[in-house]
């Protein structure tokens, strides 16, 4: 962004107290990530206050500054200054105002699982169109999109933004500061049951992207969801285009998939159009990923040559099936970042195809299942025995269903109530040339029993 902070406080009805003419151009709200020219916006939260910070921000260079606390003025006597109710509140309204002073296609990424995987797909595919602003880890909250809107520059090409939703209202919220042209979902699954109660409200929630999509927009859908967002179709003006990984039943789809060591291959299909696509990347989910990611760059304009080369470019964010081989030669397999039943069945898969002695699964508790929880814990334990995991060491107290089912089943099982005594287990059983998957949510930590493994 470029823009003069009078004209911002204007454009947002505030009062800007300056002693000269200052440009912004960019925002931050932590005092360490300022560069010279970004407005650094105070934020009260429950951790930290950005107020204690305001000082060090203008020392690294913040052209001015934005607080909820006025008193801060007098005692620390700031020249160029906004004071506003509220920082997150001004973050977001700046971000819309920004989003509709530009006219580049915003893309808009949600869904229970793979939305983060997704949006680097789709980062990696649009990057023959030119520059791109695209969200940086997970930022997908209300404070994490408006703060990745605030990165368009005039040289942007194409705005992705991925949409977190924990309730009711908030895809829709986040719609209405990022006004998108085009969406993804990538899928109805049962993670947010506990806050949502089943997979039909959770359809609901994600289906307020739907009215949003512009006329001349699309919005990627997976085909084995078409029952659960089936009653919000209508409410979308745009182009509806299902992708399907399982089956021929979509405008995209996919067979041939093959999963080895250096990653996936498969035959995309489109119309009469078919290529060999090859991700290097593993995870059988990640081809409904990529075709969600595939539909989006080409309605965009990305040619299909373009599209095969650069997805075998393509990079995820961390601790998502990342596999290192540790000083000791174990090979450590990392999808720590979040686990749901889909993914944790294809990340065993991963596992066993891989090269090694034994074969251990390391997996902890699965959250925001709600009525799901027992089921899907122990549909999990089933699937690591019929894959014949050579040892399964099931960590926490939902972990342990997992485990019990698995050993009814059947499998080698260990039970560990936390991280620290999954990795004592671990150091007693694992030597070089075994295989160790580590896999459960986010809450769960578990990259500190990767860190152990990779000394």
């Amino acid at each position: 962004m470029r823009e003069q902070i009078k004209e911002i406080a204007k454009a947002l009805g505030y009062e800007y107290k300056q002693t000269e003419e200052q440009m912004v151009t960019g925002v931050a709200i932590d005092s360490r990530a300022v560069k010279p020219g970004d407005l650094f916006v105070a934020i009260a939260g429950e951790k930290t206050d950005g107020h204690r910070y305001l000082k060090s921000a203008v020392e690294n260079g913040a052209t001015a500054v934005v607080i909820s606390r006025p008193e801060q003025v007098a005692m620390d006597e700031f020249e160029n200054y906004i004071v506003v109710p509220d920082g997150i509140e001004f973050v977001q309204q700046l971000a819309h105002w920004l989003r509709t002073k530009s006219q580049v296609p915003v893309v808009a990424v949600t869904g229970s699982t793979g939305k983060t995987s997704t949006k680097d797909f789709l980062a990696a595919l649009l990057e023959p169109l030119g520059d791109i602003v695209v969200t940086k880890g997970n930022h997908n909250n209300e404070l994490g999109l408006p703060l990745t809107i605030c990165g368009l520059e005039e040289t942007t090409k194409v705005l992705v933004v991925e949409m977190g939703m924990r309730g009711l209202g908030q895809i829709d919220f986040l719609c209405r500061i990022a006004e998108p042209d085009c969406g993804i979902i990538t899928n109805i699954g049962k993670t947010h049951c506990e806050l949502l109660g089943s997979q039909e409200n959770i359809a609901q929630a994600k289906c307020e992207l739907l009215p949003y999509i512009k006329e001349n927009g699309i919005i990627a859908l997976n085909k084995k969801d078409e029952p659960f967002v089936q009653p919000w179709l209508s409410t979308c003006k745009g182009t509806v285009l299902w992708y399907d990984a399982e089956g021929e039943n979509g405008d995209l789809w996919a067979d041939a998939v093959c999963q080895n060591d250096d990653g996936l291959q498969y035959q995309m299909h489109c119309g009469e159009h078919q290529q060999p696509i090859c991700l290097p990347v593993q995870g059988i989910h990640n081809v409904s990923n990529s075709l969600a990611a595939i539909a989006i760059a080409h309605h965009l304009g990305v040619s299909w040559e373009q599209i095969g080369e650069c997805l075998q470019k393509a990079r995820l964010t961390g601790m998502r099936l990342d596999i290192t081989v540790s000083d000791t030669g174990v090979t450590v397999i990392n999808d720590a970042y979040n686990a749901n039943p889909d993914s944790m069945k294809s990340a065993l898969a991963v596992l066993m195809q891989r090269k090694g002695n034994r074969k251990i699964a390391v997996l902890g508790d699965m959250y925001e299942l709600g009525k799901y929880e027992e089921e899907s814990h122990r549909e999990v334990g089933r699937a690591a025995a019929e894959q014949k995991v050579d040892y399964l060491i099931a960590v926490g107290s939902l972990g342990r269903l997992i485990g019990e089912s698995a050993k009814e089943a059947g499998c080698r099982v260990a039970l560990a109530e936390t991280n620290e005594q999954a990795v004592q287990i671990l150091q007693q059983y694992v030597a070089s040339g075994d295989v160790v998957l580590v896999k459960g949510s986010r809450g769960m930590q578990m990259e500190q029993i990767v860190q152990n493994l990779m000394g």
